[in-house]
């Protein structure tokens, strides 16, 4: 097999720098260190600064510790008396933290006791005068009906009368009328008899003056005339006697016993106008004490809320911790003055060390790979082993996933000129197992697995 060109030349070039390296002990010594540099570089960017991962997992070193944080405000205004804890003291869930002062807010809450007191017992004698209200009015209807049906009995009764003596009135008038004219028809007979006596008596006269008749028969005329006109004298006196004598009731009685029945009527129309009034007193009286116990009973119930009120502010004077944890913030001392504003920034606030988690933004164009249940590798800055070592990572799931980026949930204002430049999207990842002593707002950088982890749901 032939030799290449030139391979002898090579190899006698790197022979002949072997043996100048030889000869020349530094030069060897800066090789090996050179090669061992280059060794322990490549184990620091893989290892240390994460240059593959960073590649093929997701990595963010915008990251904080965080904690469960609650601020403790005053929920009355009042001056505080006693603080019983300080910056970094330990406190339970129901400690009492501080007393504010209850003076004014017991003189309120006896004050509205009262009033309480006062109303309830206007609804007890209400209660009670109630019925009898009722009863009284229902009384009055009882009487006024009575009186009612006693007038239209009386009004019945003289109604009756009346048609009674006006029927009997004008019977005996058809009567009287009857009598009137046989008394009547007996004058004319009797006028008839004496013109006929009188003619006789005439008669019997010429008679006698001729020498005819004698004078007994004479006086015997004159007799009967005489006769005849006594006749017709009494019946004279009897048909004036029926004339003047007038049967039954007289107009003016009729006129009195009508009188006495629009009397009545008018009567009856006034008891029933009280009748009606007693009954319209009757319904007020119901309607207005039912509407006035309302009104009273709604007036009790918003004095008895007053009341809780005031007692649920007596009982926020005594302000006690909402969980266990450390106070990490005070700014309240005793003698001041404290509002009950929500709006006011927290007098102490308290942090929960066992409930601690990573909050990191990941580049939206990675955000795509990130599921929840994601295993995560954790580094704190705070915990780090030295200026170039990372030390061992804590370990934690991806929880969270926030539906926006980060500049939605700052409201951060639009820019007047438009630049396009990728965002972050916040995400949650808590730590397992007992961490070290973390405290809130650590710095921290996050590596996550998108392909380690239990399968988790779409953001």
């Amino acid at each position: 097999m032939a030799e290449e060109p030139g391979g002898e030349e090579r190899r006698t070039t790197t022979v002949t720098l072997i043996r100048r390296a030889v000869s020349r002990p530094y030069l060897f010594m800066a090789a090996i260190l050179l090669v061992v540099g280059a060794i322990w570089f490549i184990r620091l960017a893989v290892e240390e600064f994460l240059l593959i991962d960073r590649v093929v997992n997701v990595y963010t070193n915008d990251a904080a510790v965080q904690m469960d944080s609650f601020g403790v405000r005053p929920q009355v205004t009042a001056q505080v008396l006693e603080v019983l804890v300080g910056e970094g003291d330990l406190v339970e869930k129901g400690q009492l933290l501080f007393r504010l002062a209850q003076d004014d807010i017991r003189v309120e809450m006896q004050e509205a006791s009262a009033v309480a007191e006062a109303i309830a017992q206007q609804i007890e004698e209400m209660r009670q005068e109630m019925p009898l209200s009722v009863e009284r009015a229902e009384s009055e209807v009882v009487r006024a009906q009575a009186l009612v049906e006693t007038k239209e009995q009386a009004l019945r009764r003289a109604q009756v009368f009346l048609s009674v003596k006006r029927d009997q009135t004008k019977q005996m008038q058809r009567e009287h009328a009857a009598a009137i004219e046989a008394a009547q028809a007996r004058l004319r007979e009797q006028e008839t008899a004496s013109r006929e006596v009188l003619k006789k008596l005439e008669d019997t006269r010429q008679l006698f003056s001729d020498g005819i008749e004698s004078q007994d028969r004479l006086d015997g005329a004159q007799i009967a005339v005489e006769r005849q006109q006594a006749r017709l004298e009494a019946v004279r006196e009897e048909l004036s006697q029926a004339k003047e004598h007038f049967p039954g009731e007289s107009p003016q009685m009729l006129r009195v016993h009508g009188q006495d029945v629009e009397r009545l009527r008018a009567e009856v129309k006034e008891q029933q106008a009280g009748l009606e009034l007693a009954r319209n007193h009757l319904r007020q009286t119901m309607e207005l004490g039912g509407q006035r116990l309302k009104v009273l009973e709604a007036k009790h119930k918003e004095a008895l809320a007053r009341l809780d009120n005031y007692q649920l502010k007596l009982d926020r004077t005594m302000v006690h911790s909402p969980a266990d944890g450390i106070v990490a913030k005070r700014a309240i001392e005793p003698g001041e003055m404290v509002e009950g504003d929500p709006s006011n920034p927290p007098v102490l606030i308290i942090n929960n060390p066992r409930q601690r988690w990573i909050s990191a933004n990941v580049w939206e164009s990675d955000i795509s790979r990130v599921r929840i249940g994601n295993t995560a590798d954790i580094w704190v800055d705070a915990l780090k082993s030295g200026a170039l070592g990372r030390g061992k990572p804590l370990q934690g799931r991806v929880f969270r996933i926030n539906p926006t980026t980060y500049s939605e949930i700052a409201g951060l204002p639009p820019e007047r000129f438009f630049t396009r430049r990728e965002r972050k999207v916040p995400i949650g990842v808590s730590i397992d197992g007992d961490a070290p002593v973390l405290r809130a707002g650590m710095l921290a950088e996050v590596l996550i697995y998108p392909r380690k982890g239990a399968e988790a749901e779409e953001r």
